[in-house]
């Protein structure tokens, strides 16, 4: 028998490490959360983007549940937005022009008729300052980037700040905040692909999702919401029933007009007033075969559920896997739209008398 004492490994709430070297010679790093149920969260400083998100099975196994990259050059070489912060606006600006008031502003397009989550180095390209913290029963990472007055187009200096905090309850806590010295425009939302079976299992078809919301913005040819606001009964966009939630299987391949535009889900929902409360619940998914369930909580006026319609294959995420369409699912909740304004400037504006923010939960459990 050995003489040799037992050294117990001590729990780390927080670890940090790098994450290699960006092109431009600086070097991110890797923060990892973790709590007391095994639950273990990664964040990266560049585009304050969530790599890995480890959860247990009905079986108490271990997998990542969403898609991402093992380095962060692919990150920066990275198309799809896996698990970044979009910003300063989530979403697409028609040929990139809005107005302020008299003034016109015309930001960096980046798609052929518009600008897309924010221009070609937005927030999901930017390296953020971090400082990690803890507490008894939590663990969390601040993040935070300064935007200068004119990045991608875009008027004023704004302060942008993200707090992500994982606590014992397997709550995972997203916090949002934006000041700003000039009044301009800010819709953040995050862009985690999830697949509940595992990011690396294949597509999401048999997925079931819940949306606390009883009406859907469709959208035009040109994937512009149309400004209607229809309700979701009788339609593919219905996932109202919490007893029975619908399979995204059941619809995504059909006939229905929308889903065929999109190649698959990819509109905007407005969640209903309860949902706005960030009290009661905004939208779920279960995968049953793992058990996994996804709830999400927020005080945010919209969603969009994507499907992950435009990934090709063409790159290599994690463990040398190349996702598919179809591979995961985001559940993005933001401020674009609301049941009160429509598609409406007014509902993402920021000035300098007003601070934003904004909380969403993640809570992940097993049926």
């Amino acid at each position: 028998m050995s003489n040799h004492p037992i050294i117990e490994k001590k729990f780390q709430r927080v670890t940090d490490n790098t994450f290699g070297e960006l092109s431009d010679g600086t070097t991110a790093q890797l923060f990892t959360l973790n709590n007391q149920l095994g639950t273990r969260i990664k964040i990266t400083n560049f585009g304050a983007i969530i790599t890995s998100i480890f959860t247990q099975d009905k079986n108490g196994q271990l997998a990542d549940i969403v898609l991402g990259y093992d380095n962060v050059k692919s990150y920066e070489q990275d198309s799809y937005y896996l698990g970044a912060i979009i910003g300063r606006y989530a979403g697409r600006i028609d040929q990139g022009k809005f107005s302020l008031g008299s003034n016109n502003y015309q930001v960096t397009l980046n798609a052929p008729d518009s600008q897309l989550h924010g221009g070609k180095k937005a927030l999901n390209k930017q390296l953020w300052q971090a400082k990690t913290f803890h507490t008894e029963n939590s663990a969390g990472v601040e993040l935070s980037y300064v935007s200068p007055d004119g990045e991608e187009g875009f008027p004023g200096e704004v302060t942008f700040k993200v707090i992500y905090q994982l606590n014992d309850d397997n709550e995972f806590s997203l916090e949002y905040f934006a000041r700003t010295n000039k009044t301009t425009i800010v819709n953040l939302t995050q862009h985690s692909y999830f697949n509940l079976a595992g990011h690396n299992s294949g597509n999401i078809l048999a997925h079931q999702v819940y949306i606390n919301a009883d009406h859907f913005l469709p959208m035009c040819e040109r994937v512009y919401p149309t400004g209607e606001q229809t309700p979701v009964k009788g339609t593919a966009h219905d996932f109202t029933n919490k007893t029975d939630l619908r399979v995204l299987a059941q619809e995504i391949n059909g006939d229905d007009a929308q889903i065929k535009i999109g190649l698959g889900y990819d509109n905007y929902w407005l969640l209903n007033d309860d949902a706005i409360s960030g009290d009661a619940l905004a939208a779920m998914t279960i995968e049953k075969i793992s058990g996994r369930r996804l709830s999400i909580y927020s005080d945010q006026p919209s969603l969009i559920l994507y499907t992950a319609n435009y990934i090709d294959g063409s790159q290599i995420g994690k463990d040398d896997c190349r996702y598919q369409p179809r591979a995961a699912l985001c559940l993005e909740t933001q401020r674009a739209n609301s049941a009160e304004q429509g598609c409406s400037i007014e509902n993402f504006i920021l000035t300098p008398e007003q601070d934003f923010y904004s909380k969403t939960r993640w809570v992940f459990d097993n049926i």
